[in-house]
């Protein structure tokens, strides 16, 4: 029996699109931009803004509390140990751009979606453990957090950091 050979940019414009289309109306989107100096398909994010209550009852006026999410979509050759601490040193980068805390801030997540054409399961293991949250303190308040996904398009699995199970969710309906 023959094995069919993956058709990559057809899977990976699939779901780039099937991404796009099941997105909440919150987000907006921009595809092929440049985010700290790295060419990614897709950039979508949501910037939520909530009036301050006391309580979560009683407006109390004043400042604005806001919540953020950057998902950026990103196709990857190959994924080994080596674009492991690559990507994921471009993930703190990231996490450190994109966050703008300040007093009204309660939290920013960077999602980080890989997909790869092979993947070298070491390397998806050793991303399990990977992890970073910052909490923010006085004056700034908050916290982010990176979520980071790999899928690997030649058998469809999704490897994940623990802090992306609900990103996980989002991803299987939207594979080709």
């Amino acid at each position: 029996m023959m094995q069919k050979t993956l058709d990559f940019p057809t899977y990976f414009t699939t779901l780039r699109d099937n991404m796009e289309r099941t997105l909440d109306p919150s987000f907006q989107t921009v595809r092929n931009v440049s985010v700290n100096d790295r060419l990614t398909a897709l950039h979508v994010w949501f910037d939520s803004l909530a009036e301050q209550k006391l309580l979560g009852v009683i407006p109390i006026g004043g400042s604005t509390l806001h919540s953020h999410e950057h998902r950026l979509l990103f196709s990857v050759p190959c994924f080994d140990r080596a674009a492991l601490d690559d990507w994921w040193n471009y993930a703190l980068a990231l996490q450190k751009t994109l966050v703008h805390p300040d007093p009204s801030h309660q939290f920013s997540l960077i999602s980080l979606i890989l997909v790869c054409g092979s993947c070298e399961p070491a390397a998806l293991r050793r991303l399990t453990w990977r992890s970073s949250s910052v909490n923010y303190h006085s004056p700034q308040s908050g916290w982010s957090e990176i979520r980071f996904a790999v899928i690997d398009a030649s058998t469809g699995k999704i490897s994940a950091n623990r802090a992306a199970a609900p990103l996980v969710t989002l991803l299987r309906p939207v594979q080709p």
